[in-house]
């Protein structure tokens, strides 16, 4: 289907965990190069040129595929915004697939959904992340909080997600998921570079970290110098009282 006579010039898909595990089987099969989380892509003549942050998002590198495609590119979702391309429908064409072989046989024997409350993080319109900043994994219950009083989605940095104190899905940053909610409340934060990468196109930053020489805090619209733990208990109270 994707050789041959009828191959595309490229096939593009998300930097997600389904687009990752294609992108890479395709790269096999078809001995072609996968680029990963670009976050531009045009069209340079006959050439596809691909943009790839690098060095935790500091340098954009611009790729050239010089090879015959198909090319494989993926995405870093929210990069951009989705446009019209004003072209005309697709044709549409009835292919016959190929033999799975063994690989046809696997079956998917359970699922498991993780259960949380409140909008996705990919999807909120406010995102409230705590950090290391925090001091314990119980303390994560005021993120927890004030998230739902803000009908926002709770996320986490890498640090806390490695410690075990939440699940991977909260880890927002360049190894976890990218957002770019209207307001991003990051506590306990310092803003390491790995995590900036995932959360710096929010329209709104808010930063409260007691250390006010913290990274976070140069990408911020909003800083509050002040221990997290005094800090989140006071607002919470406010906007109950609201």
């Amino acid at each position: 289907m994707v050789d041959g006579g009828n191959a595309p010039d490229a096939i593009i898909a998300a930097t997600s965990y389904y687009g990752r595990d294609v992108a890479g089987r395709l790269s096999v099969k078809l001995d072609r190069t996968v680029i990963t989380n670009n976050t531009d892509l045009e069209v340079d003549g006959s050439s596809l040129v691909t943009t790839e942050p690098v060095f935790g998002g500091t340098t954009d590198v611009k790729t050239t595929f010089t090879a015959a495609g198909p090319h494989l590119v993926l995405v870093r979702p929210k990069s951009f915004v989705a446009e019209s391309a004003g072209g005309s429908a697709a044709a549409v064409e009835t292919i016959v697939v190929p033999d799975g072989g063994k690989s046809a046989g696997a079956k998917v024997i359970t699922r498991h959904v993780e259960e949380r409350e409140g909008p996705s993080l990919d999807e909120a319109a406010v995102v409230v992340s705590g950090g290391r900043g925090l001091g314990e994994q119980e303390k994560y219950a005021l993120i927890e909080e004030l998230a739902k009083l803000l009908n926002a989605a709770p996320g986490a940095s890498r640090a806390i997600v490695d410690a075990g104190w939440v699940p991977y899905s909260y880890q927002v940053g360049q190894t976890g998921k990218v957002v770019k909610p209207t307001v991003y409340i990051a506590a306990g934060i310092s803003g390491v570079t790995q995590h900036m990468v995932g959360m710096k196109g929010s329209k709104n930053i808010i930063a409260i970290n007691k250390d006010a020489e913290a990274p976070i805090f140069a990408v911020s619209d909003l800083g509050i110098v002040g221990d997290v733990h005094k800090v989140l208990p006071q607002l919470i109270e406010a906007l109950k009282a609201r």
